[in-house]
């Protein structure tokens, strides 16, 4: 199994393993066997580590695995992209994400292409 401790851990804005393992609650040493491949995770403590990544088991296994909850691949994309942020940068995302709908439903409205059905979700989304 290909681990993907270290990428995700450093994705998720920790820049090294003992701030890590001290977050996780466990011991540096014990982190650092399981990082770099000498010691096998028990599901208990993958799931804790999936859960303070903000990642999937299948992510953090390296797995390649797209849930098809989405059709849209550009969709699926951006949930893998968001689910490898911080919470601060998810805040900042979703902030700039209101924005761009905003501004996109006002543009539609001015330059009539409102359909009716859609700009009216889009403003009450909003």
């Amino acid at each position: 199994m290909n681990l993907q401790l270290m990428r995700l851990r450093k994705a998720a804005g920790y820049a090294n393993r003992d701030d890590f393992a001290d977050a996780l609650g466990v011991n540096r040493a014990t982190f650092k066997a399981w990082e770099t491949g000498r010691t096998r995770l028990k599901l208990e403590d993958a799931c804790d580590i999936a859960d303070l990544l903000h990642c999937t088991l299948d992510e953090l296994a390296g797995r390649d695995f797209q849930p098809a909850a989405y059709s849209d691949p550009r969709q699926q994309s951006l949930n893998h992209c968001y689910s490898l942020l911080d919470e601060r940068s998810k805040d900042d995302l979703a902030g700039i994400a209101s924005t761009f709908t905003a501004d996109a439903s006002r543009l539609a409205v001015k330059s009539g292409q409102d359909t009716g059905d859609e700009a009216e979700t889009v403003r009450r989304a909003v």
